[in-house]
């Protein structure tokens, strides 16, 4: 008889024989062990854990090509698993990390952990680790914060440029106004979004108290006041007012996002627009509200009407794609209902899709700059230049689409006639590889973006302008930047500076002349290892961003961090989970 197998005989009352070791039933052992108190679970798992490799080692199963070697557990090693996942040990320390991100980063309550299910859970994995307190959590946040802020302090104040975007969220349970900074920058040739500031207005909002705290907030995060490229706001002008005074004239941008929205959101307030959207709203109450109309809708397509009461002009866009998709089916269905409302007529339907139609180029552009965590600056100029192509290209049918379109245009000439003399954006533009000088229409402007660049690099103004391709094509494909990639192609067969131009500084002259690359390539990759004056301007401004979005993700979700649960955290508490939320795994050292 074995030593393991004279072992469990007269210790845990197992009956086995040598015959029959090679099929130990698993589940029958742990039923025959008594394990009376934790203090024995290492020495259960330890037989569970390592029976079946001394078993396999004998195996004889036909699929197994010879014996394996594997090794029981040492004893020390067993006991040092079962220290470390106690009270002060390594793995209950890890432990305990991980479940503080999870806390923070899901945006939960820190009472989560005195839930009965938690506690389930975390006894079934570990045993042994004893769960902390929501005091004592709270207290490691408070640690996680100092220890991690004094890391990220120290990043920004080693980069050399960076951007700030900010943005004032309502907290609605507590009736509350907040005010928050999101720093955006390159390191380790990879942007990064850290929030560094939320402060409730308690005050009056005078364009002083904000100049006055954002200095604070930089001060405090070592942010020093010429390595900020731009500042991205989506606010009144008091806060626009206290970013100029506090960081210069030059250094304020309005979100490009929000004036893009704007746009489109301004057609959908027409009279004729909101009516047949206000008809479509009731058709749908009307399956809500009626089982009878909700049950043969179902019958026929497996899908849930939504009501969409938001201002924003996506949520009526979705709305009225959705009635565009559904409008045979709830057809039928309404005029089999006697309380039916009236089903909208034929040519607001066909009113409803030109809307549509001409409100998609907008979606797009949206999703495109939204789906990314940050929007480089470079992008605003050739977005714009896209979406205003898509725009034209399109063709109403109706007198109504034709007016929406004119109205479109009209909209879109106003908020964005002039983005190419936005220096910030230009420069941007030209020096990420992607764009160069491709999108742009307005000589001056490029002329004014060459001249600034060269400034830069301490050289003399361009004063020939490259040859430009203005293709019109109305051949718009699926793909946002099917476009672009027409005036790649078509400028590949012509130099895009004239070979003779000897006041263009040279590396300049050199990088417009090379064929831009791919819109899926990394543009600081392509600077990261180009040392020369011009690398370090191209890096400089790719590190700017054109939205506040990122900072409005993460000020969107308070809904979800101020709880009922959590409706008492205290200004300093909330900035705190702000900031840890806003890391990744890799800054927590998990």
């Amino acid at each position: 008889m074995s030593n393991k197998q004279f072992h469990l005989e007269r210790k845990h009352n197992v009956e086995l024989k040598s015959d029959i070791i090679n099929n130990i039933d698993i589940q029958s052992l742990k039923r025959k062990i008594t394990v009376p108190n934790e203090s024995n679970y290492a020495a259960m798992e330890f037989v569970l854990h390592s029976t079946p490799s001394v078993v396999s080692a004998a195996s004889t199963s036909s699929d197994v090509e010879g014996p394996t070697k594997n090794k029981q557990f040492r004893i020390d090693t067993t006991q040092f698993k079962q220290s470390s996942v106690q009270d002060g040990g390594s793995r209950a320390a890890e432990i305990t990390n991980k479940i503080l991100f999870m806390l923070t980063k899901d945006n939960m309550a820190f009472e989560a952990i005195e839930k009965e299910g938690f506690k389930l859970f975390i006894k079934s994995v570990a045993p042994l680790y004893k769960l902390p307190s929501r005091e004592t959590i709270i207290n490691l946040m408070e640690e996680k914060y100092k220890a991690l802020s004094t890391i990220i302090k120290a990043e920004l104040s080693s980069v050399e440029y960076l951007s700030l975007t900010t943005d004032i969220w309502e907290d609605r349970l507590n009736f509350r106004l907040y005010f928050g900074v999101t720093s955006h920058y390159i390191f380790n040739n990879q942007h990064k979004s850290v929030t560094i500031g939320v402060t409730e207005l308690t005050e009056r909002q005078s364009a002083k108290y904000f100049e006055t705290w954002l200095l604070d907030v930089t001060n405090e995060w070592k942010i020093r006041k010429e390595n900020i490229v731009v500042v991205v706001s989506n606010a009144g002008s008091h806060i626009q007012k206290a970013i100029k005074d506090a960081f210069g004239n030059d250094k304020y941008l309005a979100c490009f996002g929000n004036s893009l929205n704007l746009i489109p959101s301004k057609v959908i307030e027409l009279p004729v627009i909101k009516s047949i959207s206000n008809k479509i709203r009731t058709i749908f109450t009307y399956f809500k509200r009626s089982t009878t109309a909700a049950d043969k809708l179902k019958t026929s397509i497996d899908l849930k009407l939504i009501q969409y009461f938001s201002s924003q002009w996506i949520s009526t866009y979705n709305m009225l794609q959705m009635f565009i998709d559904l409008s045979d089916v709830i057809k039928e269905i309404l005029l089999q209902c006697r309380t039916a409302p009236t089903m909208i007529t034929a040519s607001e339907l066909e009113t409803v899709k030109e809307s549509v139609n001409l409100l998609k180029p907008f979606l797009d552009a949206i999703k495109t700059i939204s789906a990314e965590p940050y929007l480089m600056a470079s992008k605003a100029i050739p977005v714009v230049n896209t979406l205003k192509t898509s725009l034209n290209a399109l063709q109403p049918k109706t007198e109504i689409g034709s007016k929406m379109k004119k109205l479109l245009l009209e909209q879109f000439r106003e908020g964005f006639n002039f983005i190419e003399n936005e220096i910030i954006l230009s420069i941007s533009t030209v020096l990420d590889p992607r764009f160069k000088n491709i999108h742009f229409k307005n000589d001056l402007a490029y002329f004014k973006t060459i001249g600034n660049i060269s400034r830069a690099l301490y050289t003399r103004e361009l004063h020939k302008r490259p040859i430009q391709n203005n293709s019109t094509s109305t051949n718009i494909k699926n793909d946002f930047w099917s476009y672009h990639r027409e005036l790649v192609n078509t400028i590949k067969i012509q130099d895009t500076v004239h070979s003779n131009d000897n006041e263009m500084q040279v590396d300049l002259r050199y990088y417009l002349v090379q064929p831009p690359i791919d819109i899926n390539s990394c543009p600081i990759q392509f600077w990261n290892s180009d040392n020369t004056v011009l690398g370090k301007l191209g890096r400089k401004y790719l590190s700017a961003v054109a939205t506040s979005f990122p900072g409005e993700r993460i000020f969107s979700k308070p809904g979800r961090i101020i709880l009922e649960s959590r409706c008492r955290l205290s200004t300093q508490h909330l900035r705190q989970l702000f900031f840890l939320e806003s890391l990744s795994s890799e800054d927590w050292q998990l």
